[in-house]
């Protein structure tokens, strides 16, 4: 399958089964992925399968392979976010960055707030490891500090985390 565009439903499954089977996608990177392996242009297109008959557009088959996968658990959004949560934090990004990421997936705002709770005490600590990460300890240099922050906001996290983090930071080269 891999030049070869696809024309029928159950073409279009296997190849989204292909695509799962190797990682998880949120619906809409899935469904980009099999639109552009699908034909779009069905004029050309010598042998007419059912799914034409029906009048079905290339779109509404992706639609409709996708419930079907959905619906059997092949893929879930919510699945989807809780993986990427987990892989984001674990690289050391902050909320903010990682509720920006998935909002491109046009993913329910709702089940990431969810999956992401900032105010959650855990992301204070996240910050502080990632500064420990990546500057070793901590620095009374008035530039070697806004580097230190700027790190945190580039990663994400709040202002507050980033506070609570550098204080921290400081704490653990002081005992």
């Amino acid at each position: 399958m891999s030049g070869r565009k696809l024309t029928s439903e159950s073409e279009i499954y296997q190849a989204a089964i292909d695509l799962l089977s190797r990682r998880d996608y949120a619906a809409v990177e899935l469904k980009q992925k099999l639109l552009a392996k699908v034909e779009t242009d069905r004029q050309y297109h010598s042998e007419i399968n059912d799914t034409e008959e029906k009048g079905l557009s290339a779109s509404q088959q992706v639609d409709q392979v996708i419930q079907r996968l959905q619906d059997s658990g092949y893929q879930s959004d919510e699945r989807y976010i809780e993986m990427l949560v987990r892989a984001r934090k674990e690289r050391g990004y902050g909320p903010q960055y990682i509720a920006q990421y998935l909002n491109q997936y046009r993913l329910d705002s709702q089940l990431i707030e969810e999956y992401i709770d900032s105010r959650d005490k855990q992301w204070n600590e996240y910050a502080c490891r990632q500064l420990e990460k990546k500057f070793r300890q901590p620095s009374d240099d008035f530039k070697m500090r806004q580097k230190q922050q700027r790190h945190l906001y580039q990663r994400g996290f709040s202002s507050d985390q980033i506070r609570w983090a550098l204080s921290r930071f400081d704490e653990l080269f002081r005992e």
